[in-house]
């Protein structure tokens, strides 16, 4: 489970799916969608802002423009890239 004080954030719900795991991140007012995928010493993400429609599929984000992916080593903190791309998404206005 992702570490909320270390993101900066106010809430955490994690949801399992099919191929990845599904976190839901509040940080104030806003909501960010973050699709989890677990590859052998790797892990990849993308992270983007809420959107209408359903959430429990994996594969939708791959049609989804809005967004960033992050690719870290298990042995690295993750929750310094995703904190990372949090902000730049709220630097663009994207949330």
């Amino acid at each position: 489970m992702l570490d909320k004080s270390k993101l900066d954030v106010d809430k955490i719900v994690k949801n399992s799916l099919d191929n990845c795991d599904l976190y839901v991140i509040q940080k104030g007012d806003k909501i960010f969608l973050l699709y989890m995928f677990d590859k052998d010493d790797y892990v990849y993400f993308k992270i983007m802002p809420e959107i209408i429609g359903k959430w429990e599929n994996c594969d939708n984000i791959y049609y989804s423009a809005i967004g960033l992916f992050g690719f870290v080593k298990k042995s690295d903190n993750i929750e310094s890239k995703i904190k990372e791309k949090i902000e730049v998404l709220e630097s663009l206005g994207l949330t």
